[in-house]
């Protein structure tokens, strides 16, 4: 790998979390998220119907076709951005998934310790994307 160059005096740029990378993993988030919802459905299905049923495997297919754009999102987001401000963004899906998991799941409950643990987690990644300018 080759090694980069430095001019004396000068201080390396400092890469920063513009709007756009924020967006994309913001993105990421949301899409990541929404396919670990998509697998909980399928394997909830599974166990009911089998794992070869064609409508679980359609879930299955879903939630890695979201997978694959999350991924794809995160990939933009670190060509503009640090990865120690990117990456803590995508922490927002823990929020989105525990927030939208009792909705959707009768066997899923929110309970004030996991409230408590979505808001901290919300927290920290409001202080992470307001840091994105210093």
């Amino acid at each position: 790998m080759p090694r980069a160059t430095r001019t004396p005096g000068v201080r390396p740029r400092r890469m920063r979390l513009g709007r756009t990378a924020l967006l994309l993993a913001l993105a990421c988030s949301l899409l990541t998220g929404a396919a670990q919802l998509l697998i909980k459905a399928a394997a909830d299905r599974g166990r009911d119907a089998g794992w070869t049923d064609s409508e679980t495997l359609l879930w299955l297919l879903a939630a890695h076709t979201l997978l694959g754009l999350g991924f794809l999102a995160f990939l933009l987001a670190l060509r503009r951005g640090e990865l120690s401000t990117v990456y803590p963004v995508l922490a927002a899906r823990y929020v989105w998934v525990v927030a939208a998991t009792p909705f959707l799941f009768s066997t899923e409950s929110l309970t004030p310790l996991k409230l408590a643990g979505a808001a901290l987690t919300a927290v920290g990644v409001v202080i992470v994307a307001r840091a994105r300018g210093e």
